[in-house]
């Protein structure tokens, strides 16, 4: 399946769609072609539609067998590897990538470009919610090696009973497509279909959403989104 908009972004953008966001929110209190690169860092990680989960891996610590540099010590072997969580069908988090590009470009960004990033921020998509996951680890040599040929290494057919996402009363919709990461610097699409019975999976009433997905031979994400912090303008955006 394709869906619209798929548009080639700058590789730098791999890069700094991984940093903290620290700043204070503002997508509710100016315009998205005003927001600073903390802002963005902030909607992308911190914020009603994206948020971080952080995995701990201990197993290095206690390989006895493996030799340490000299200085180092056993703690430092603890790997840490940030899962970006993302409702990229939500319109702030594409807001936030195309300002994140204009922001890199220093305001020189190419009428044909400005234009894709004007059309992925205003797209609709009123058949699919799309989940993107991209990670971030400090031991970029070793750990994010991993963490990223395990992502590359995912397929629907494995997750697709093991990935969904469900609302308060128990009613979930399960993984529909799985595509793996590309170059744009996204991460993974965790696609699923919006309506269910012809209405929407998520209404304004849910008092959250959770995100699941069990990755095969890696660990389980879980996240929730508070619904009600969803809500731009009167519109709820997922």
């Amino acid at each position: 399946m394709r869906y619209a908009y798929r548009i080639t972004i700058l590789c730098l953008l791999a890069q700094t769609l991984l940093l903290p966001g620290i700043a204070s929110a503002q997508w509710q209190k100016k315009p998205y072609g005003e927001w600073s690169e903390k802002e963005v860092m902030t909607v992308l990680n911190n914020s009603p539609w994206g948020q971080t989960q952080t995995v701990t891996d201990t197993t290095r610590m206690f390989d006895r067998d493996r030799r340490l540099d000299s200085g180092q010590s056993r703690v430092s072997e603890v790997a840490q590897v940030k899962f970006h969580i993302r409702f990229f069908s939500a319109r702030p988090i594409r807001q936030a990538v195309g300002r994140l590009i204009e922001i890199q470009q220093k305001g020189e960004v190419p009428e044909g470009l400005a234009t894709q990033l004007k059309a992925l921020a205003a797209a609709d998509f009123p058949d699919y919610i799309i989940i993107t996951v991209s990670i971030d680890a400090a031991d970029a040599s070793s750990q994010l090696r991993q963490a990223t040929t395990l992502l590359n290494n995912q397929a629907t057919s494995q997750l697709k009973n093991e990935t969904f996402l469900s609302v308060k009363g128990g009613q979930r919709i399960f993984l529909q497509e799985y595509q793996q990461p590309r170059r744009d610097g996204l991460g993974a699409r965790f696609i699923f279909p919006r309506l269910v019975d012809g209405k929407p999976f998520i209404t304004p009433e849910n008092e959250e959403v959770l995100f699941s997905s069990q990755l095969t031979g890696g660990p389980a994400l879980s996240m929730r989104f508070k619904v009600k912090d969803m809500m731009v303008n009167g519109k709820l955006e997922y």
